[in-house]
Parts: structure tokens; sequence; C-alpha cells
């Protein structure tokens, strides 16, 4: 127990130079800048009691948007603990990536314990994973949380299903259930294609994997139910051309690093390779598993480091332009949009490749195999784990730039920069056009003599005291979008909406106390119900199976 506790420590302490920049207070450039502003628009609708948080209030001039229900949701979760804390934004951002580092290191070398059942085996899998050149890009490169917890979260997915194809036990099935759900809620694209392919991997047990996809579907149902059933609602985004994002096979080799964007046929693109110490992994377990399924009988033959193999070359080939027929046939894979994001899955499966490998050699020839990979893949590879440019930015660049009145310099009423800012990637409600100016106030008269009293400006339950001579007709700023209620001394008052798509209702004269708020429609309601009740009585089951145990 303290040869492993020891390697796990030398692991993480060889791991440290991956992460090590984000425990500073510097910062750094990175392609999703949005990031901050997300983080923010979260805490802020958490810390206005909504959960799970659903509508982003200052997004598009403040109309906002139900972006908050259709992007993942574990990392802005766990950063609300640091916001709890006070912490920066900034920190909070480079915190979460740090996090999640350590979680893949652990579960890696975890993972390699069970799989070898050597300490020095399981921490070379664990530096292997963590070098892997692709987790500089999704860190340092790319900079999404997203895809970061993606990584963190398939090494202990794939520990539990080899569990639970060990032995099937209801803790097993619950403990898969609970990686799975958080898997779902962390990355959409990366769990459209992980829950497949992790099915194919663990087929000789496919009805326990199924029964504990089940629990992870119905735990995370609060977010995919609404997030598909609710899509209509919401305007199609432009296609994004996957087409254009095959990288070549020679990238996929060896590209040189860059921070730019990502374009195979720009020659200053970012780096699409796989990594040279992974493919000589790739390239042994090519070599000796045919060999090994020549000799050995049938009879108790373990199919997964085949099947493993095979998934490894399967998302190779779905990266290369050759496989534009199955994307073109598959519109769910569409949803990952960029192939090269399937690197995410070489750098796993080549990890593991590695661990089934090294048990096929002698121990001794096994450990200086794995020194000097792990040597090769820290000296090859350590210098893609750091900034491209280290900069001073505070949150309040971020804010300035992405929100409109977060964070304002002096003289400004709105954000200089925000006004040059499309907000592509935040969805607009089916019947709203995005305005170009923040409304004068966020509850207006449109015709009548009505006075507005503020009571509370609570942009999720707003308050407000109506005072009129005669009928009036009023605007709040808010996109109309199923949810929002709008309620005159407590009746409930039809909606319309004005030529942007704004909620406008009338009122009569008189004075008159009018709630806005935005509430859960019956289906977020019901999945919220579902999920709740799912987590607890599962929860309260792991809670239940460790106290008789222990």
């Amino acid at each position: 127990m303290k040869t492993k506790l020891l390697a796990l420590i030398v692991s993480l302490l060889l791991v440290l130079p991956t992460f090590a920049f984000f425990l500073t207070d510097k910062m750094f450039t990175f392609h999703d800048e949005t990031q901050i502003a997300n983080l923010q628009q979260y805490f802020k609708a958490l810390d206005f009691g909504q959960f799970p948080p659903r509508w982003a209030a200052d997004m598009h001039y403040e109309y906002g948007s139900p972006f908050l229900s259709f992007n993942y949701q574990l990392p802005y979760y766990l950063g609300y603990f640091g916001h709890l804390a006070g912490l920066p934004l900034t920190a909070i951002f480079k915190l979460l990536l740090a996090l999640s580092v350590v979680i893949g290191a652990v579960g890696m070398f975890s993972l390699g314990l069970s799989l070898s059942g050597s300490a020095f085996f399981a921490l070379t899998a664990a530096v292997l994973y963590a070098y892997t050149p692709y987790q500089a890009i999704d860190h340092f490169v790319r900079g999404t949380l997203g895809e970061a917890f993606a990584l963190a979260l398939f090494p202990w997915i794939f520990l539990s299903a080899q569990q639970l194809i060990k032995k099937e036990t209801p803790t097993r099935i619950v403990v898969l259930g609970f990686l799975l759900a958080a898997l779902i809620i962390s990355h959409q694209p990366a769990a459209l294609l992980a829950l497949p392919l992790f099915a194919l991997l663990f087929v000789r047990k496919i009805k326990a994997f199924v029964k504990s996809l089940g629990l992870g579907l119905v735990i995370s149902a609060y977010y995919w139910v609404p997030l598909i059933f609710e899509k209509g609602l919401i305007k199609a985004a432009a296609p994004y051309n996957y087409a254009s994002q095959f990288p070549f096979i020679r990238q996929l080799l060896y590209s040189a690093w860059f921070y730019g964007g990502a374009n195979p046929f720009n020659s200053e693109t970012i780096s699409f390779q796989i990594g040279l110490v992974n493919l000589l992994v790739l390239l042994l377990a090519t070599i000796i598993f045919p060999l090994q399924l020549l000799r050995r009988q049938k009879k108790g033959r373990d199919l997964l480091p085949y099947l493993l193999l095979i998934s490894t070359y399967g998302v190779i080939f779905l990266m290369n332009i050759r496989s534009t027929l199955i994307w073109e046939r598959l519109p769910l894979l569409q949803a990952i949009q960029f192939p090269w994001r399937l690197l995410m899955f070489t750098t796993f499966f080549t990890s593991v490749l590695y661990l089934y490998l090294i048990k096929q050699v002698r121990f001794v020839w096994g450990a200086a195999l794995s020194l000097l990979g792990l040597v090769a893949v820290i000296g090859l590879n350590s210098a893609y784990f750091r900034p491209g440019l280290i900069v001073s930015y505070q949150d309040d660049y971020y804010l300035h730039r992405f929100l409109p009145r977060e964070a304002l310099l002096p003289g400004e009423t709105v954000s200089a920069v925000y006004l040059t800012y499309a907000e592509d990637y935040v969805p607009l409600p089916k019947e709203a056009t995005r305005p170009t100016a923040l409304p004068e106030a966020k509850l207006t008269v449109l015709k009548g003599d009505a006075k507005v009293k503020v009571v509370d400006p609570n942009p999720y339950r707003y308050r407000a005291e109506i005072t009129g001579s005669r009928d009036s007709r009023l605007t709040f700023h808010t996109f109309a979008y199923p949810g929002w209620t709008v309620t005159v001394d407590g009746f409930s008052t039809k909606q319309t909406v004005d030529k942007i798509g704004a909620i406008s209702f009338d009122i009569p004269s008189g004075k008159h106390q009018v709630v806005i708020a935005y509430e859960d429609t019956p289906l977020r309601l019901f999945s919220n119900i579902i999920s709740l009740g799912s987590f607890v009585f599962t929860a309260s089951y792991l809670i239940y199976q460790l106290v008789t145990r222990s």
C-alpha cells in the first residue's frame, strides 16, 4: 500500500509541470476566452437561486439566452465552489484546468494498477496520458473546460466498466452510472461518441453496461431531456463545415506546434499530432496483439485489448477525409464539429493500450521499456505544456469584451468592445432578433401612461409596481421563451412579443403588482424530478453500502 501511494505521489510530481502554470497568478491567451463570461453567467444564475441554471441573463444586450440549458454543466458546478470562496473568475478557470489534469492522472494511475498490478507501470500510464500532446492543445491552446473534464473522466469510466466485467454488482452499476452521467453533463460532443465506443469495448457485459448507461441517462435527464426537446425552440446555428477540419495523415504523425486557429490547410495551424510515444505504443500493439491472437486458445480470451486496438484505428479513420461518407450519413457525428477532436480518444486509447501491451513482456523488460517511454514522453512533449503568451488580464478584461455592462470603462454606458461582438455561439429564441443596443430600462411602457416603480430588479424574478390612469402595454426587455411568466396581482397574464421577440403584455388602469419570472416548464420540472429522485436514491444506496461495509 505504501509503495502504491508513493508511486501515485511521484506520478503527480512528474505530471505537475503540465499544469503548474495554472497555479500561478499569471494569465495566458487561449482560444475559448468566452469561458470567463460563461462562468460569470452560470455563477450569476446560481447566486439568484436558479438551479439548475438555464438562462443567461446578460447575453444579447441583456435580452438573455437559454444558453445555459444547451451548454455543458459539470465544470461550472465545480467552479462555483471557487466563486463562493471569493476567487476571481480567471483563477477559477485555471484551477478547473489543473483539477482536470489531476483527476485524469489519478484515474489513469488507478486504471494502471487494476490492469497491470504494477505501481511503476501505473505511474508510466498516468504520465503518458497527461503528457500526450492533445492534452496541451485542450489546456494551453484552446482552453476548453468541457473537453478537459471529459478527458479526466475517461480513465475512471474505463476502470469502473472493467470492474463491472470482473463482477457485476449493484454498487458497481451505480458507480459507473454516476460516471457516465458526469460525462454527459461535462461535454456533449465527447459523450456522443464515447458512449457507443465504451459500449463496444465492453460488449461482453453489454447488459450490465446498458443498466449503468440507463442510470446515467436518468441522473442527467434534467440536462439532456430539455436539450433535445427544446432544440426546436431556438434558431438553428449555421452548420459547421466539418469537411474543412480533417487533418492530413502526416499531421497526425507529426505537426509543428502553433497557438493559432485550427486549419489543416494552414502551415501555422494548431498541431494535430497523436504523439510520437503514443504512435510507438500503437505500432507495437498492432504487431504483438495479432500474434497473441494466433497463439492463444479461444477459451477465456480477453477481447478487450483487441477491441481497443480496433477502436483506435477506427477513430483515426474518422479523422481522415476518406471517412466523409460516414460523417454525411450520421448527423450525430457532425455534432462533434471537428474531426480532429477525436484526438481525445487516441490520447486515451493509446495510454490504455500501453497497459495491455506491457503485460505481454517480462517485468524486467517491461520496466526498462517503460522507463525509456517515461523519459521520452516527458522529453518530447514537456515544451508543449506552456502558454503561448503570458498576459496580465484580469476578470474585467474578458467581461468587458463579452458582456455589455459587467465591466464598464469610465464614461461608458455599454462596453465599446461588446458593440463589435456578434455572440454567434449564444443561441437565440426562434422568434428573436438580436438587438443592436441596450434598452432604456428593463421594463418600459410601449403604450399608455403607466408609471413603473421597480421593487426588485432580480433578472429571474423581476417585481415592479405599475400605476396608470388608463390601460397600457409594457415591454419587458427579455426574449420570450417557454418558462417566462407574467403575473399581475397574482394572476397570470397573456404575453405577446414585440418586433424583436421581447416579452410584451397589457395591463389595466390602476395600481398593480407585476412579477415577471423565469420558471421551469412541465418538461423541465419533470426532468428535474427524475434526476433529483434518481440521484438521491442512488447516492443514498452508495452511502449505505460504504457505512455497512465499514
